[in-house]
């Protein structure tokens, strides 16, 4: 009876343990959701499969607070399909998304660092 009382107090344990883990981590996604919880055991950087790969966009490492603020990049051009237009900008930390329309040919995501300016990824929406 007493190794009975034993599993379920270590079981008891693990499940309290577990969701806090949990919650630890549905806390982090909702301030970046590019975290991962692997990146609790590894110095290593990752990138989230959401975001397109280009070969010049910048490496993501760990992040951390500015000592200073971004430089200016300048003036960045974006070159649209006649009768194409920006209709929508959400800024996401460390990028912005730019939906240009309108639906049809013109639909798409574009994704912009605000750091230097540079095209990061397109995301065309197909019908």
């Amino acid at each position: 009876m007493r190794w009975l009382k034993l599993l379920v107090t270590l079981l008891g344990i693990l499940i309290v343990g577990c969701l806090m883990l949990l919650g630890y981590g549905f806390y982090k996604k909702s301030k970046n959701s590019d975290w991962q919880l692997n990146q609790l055991f590894s110095n290593k950087p990752t990138i989230s499969s959401v975001v397109p790969t280009v070969s010049h966009a910048p490496a993501l490492g760990p992040r951390s607070a500015p000592s200073a603020p971004p430089a200016a990049f300048g003036i960045a051009t974006l070159t649209l399909p006649v009768g194409c237009a920006v209709t929508d900008v959400n800024p996401d930390g460390e990028r912005a998304y730019l939906t240009i329309g309108p639906p049809g040919h013109c639909h798409r995501i574009v994704i912009i660092g605000s750091q230097d300016g540079r095209i990061l990824g397109t995301i065309k929406v197909g019908q």
